[in-house]
């Protein structure tokens, strides 16, 4: 009987750890170009000082596990060898003492035909304001069906900030600061069909756009991302727009190009100005 009671209050102790550990905005995202992979881990539960996290893999063919270094939520894995691979995220609370794991399944394998080609027109005559670019077909043969094509152009202000050579030559991972995965600065989608492969676009202003491209076979869960940079020196409008005065601060972001309503302590702030200029602030 004592053996009973003691076993329901173990019980009841580990429902109540649980209970006091909320992970439901805990998200795990994750992108890859051919062999490398990236990670994001974001979610309000991380503000918590108790709570921390690793990243680890787990390889299936040597069946070893390796921690992988992150910086600021962000993990990157570059996958030299065929085979499968599992991405594990641990996180805990040591002050509650209660954890969870979130985890990605990877298959590498290697997809040839995958390209992407544009060249940029002229819709008025005086400046090049428009793209057409094409997606190779990667490996898709007659009669497969497991291949989809997606396409994406990303834009906003954030990405407008940069000035042409800054953004060209910047890496993947410093690029990654200054756009939005989620829809905000997400400008044009297409996809699955065999059209997305087409893709035509009018910038509607002079700026930085993102294009990303993907393959992606759904019968393996497997696809691959090419990232192109086009920069638009076409002013659309001849209306010129002047400020006066001092510039206005008309947003704040985060490290990652997250909208943000106020500057957190021990974090750097980017500040968005009128007149297009930004400046990073450590609080």
């Amino acid at each position: 009987m004592k053996r009973i009671i003691m076993l329901l209050m173990l019980l009841v102790s580990l429902a109540t750890a649980n209970a006091k550990c909320d992970w439901s905005s805990l998200k795990l995202q994750q992108w890859n170009q051919r062999n490398l992979y990236k990670w994001y881990v974001s979610g309000q539960v991380l503000d918590d000082t108790c709570v921390d996290y690793m990243f680890m893999v787990y390889d299936y063919q040597t069946k070893k596990v390796d921690t992988v270094e992150s910086f600021r939520g962000i993990c990157e894995v570059q996958f030299n060898k065929k085979g499968k691979y599992k991405m594990y995220l641990k996180v805990w609370n040591k002050c509650e003492k209660c954890d969870t794991a979130l985890y990605r399944e990877v298959n590498i394998i290697y997809f040839p035909k995958c390209n992407y080609t544009y060249t940029l027109k002229s819709t008025n005559g005086k400046c090049l304001d428009s793209m057409v670019g094409e997606m190779g077909m990667g490996p898709w043969v007659k009669g497969d069906t497991c291949w989809q094509w997606y396409s994406y152009i990303w834009n906003g202000p954030m990405l407008d900030s940069l000035d042409k050579n800054t953004f060209q030559t910047m890496s993947e991972y410093d690029l990654w600061m200054y756009y939005d995965f989620n829809d905000s600065d997400l400008v044009h989608y297409d996809g699955p069909t065999n059209s997305a492969r087409l893709i035509k676009y009018k910038f509607p202003h002079k700026g930085n756009y993102l294009v990303a491209t993907q393959w992606y076979n759904k019968c393996l869960d497997q696809d691959t991302f090419f990232f192109t940079r086009i920069s638009s020196d076409c002013t659309t409008s001849g209306i010129k727009t002047v400020t006066k005065g001092e510039p206005k601060v008309i947003g704040m972001f985060d490290m990652m190009g997250r909208p943000v309503n106020y500057a957190r302590e021990n974090e750097i702030t980017i500040y968005l100005y009128s007149d297009g200029s930004t400046r990073k602030i450590f609080k």
